[in-house]
């Protein structure tokens, strides 16, 4: 983190007012409208709801420190803030920011077991067979 505030990537790429939020959320549905229209979504807040249990879950199981999962949740907020959510597979994005996270808090878990816990926890959103991958 850097010692000044002022300085920070925190608040140079990372502050965003309400407007601007909603700016960068709506500049990311009309780049992808067809796929909007095919697969609509509950409001972003239940969303995030439904984000923060699941990773809460997995976090539980692995006895993870709830300073790793707070971090957790801020990786996966400001990556759908680039990413239309609809791209990706939400489980795998769970898993990789938990990951990431306990790494960043210092309180790591290998990748196999973030893996393993996580396809116990989500069977058929979280494939067993690499080759498969191609199919998806």
């Amino acid at each position: 983190m850097a010692a000044d505030y002022w300085a920070s990537t925190q608040r140079r790429h990372w502050q965003f007012s309400r407007e601007t939020l909603s700016e960068i959320r709506q500049q990311l549905e009309d780049e992808e409208r067809a796929l909007v229209q095919q697969y609509p979504l509950p409001d972003r807040r239940l969303l995030s709801i439904f984000f923060n249990q699941q990773l809460g879950k997995l976090g539980k199981k692995m006895n993870v420190r709830q300073q790793a999962l707070a971090t957790a949740q801020v990786y996966i907020r400001r990556f759908y803030s680039k990413v239309e959510i609809r791209r990706t597979n939400p489980y795998l994005i769970l898993a990789t920011a938990l990951y990431l996270a306990c790494k960043m808090e210092e309180c790591p878990q290998h990748i196999r077991m973030i893996v393993s816990e996580a396809r116990q926890q989500w069977p058929d959103f979280i494939i067993s067979d690499v080759s498969k991958l191609g199919e998806c």
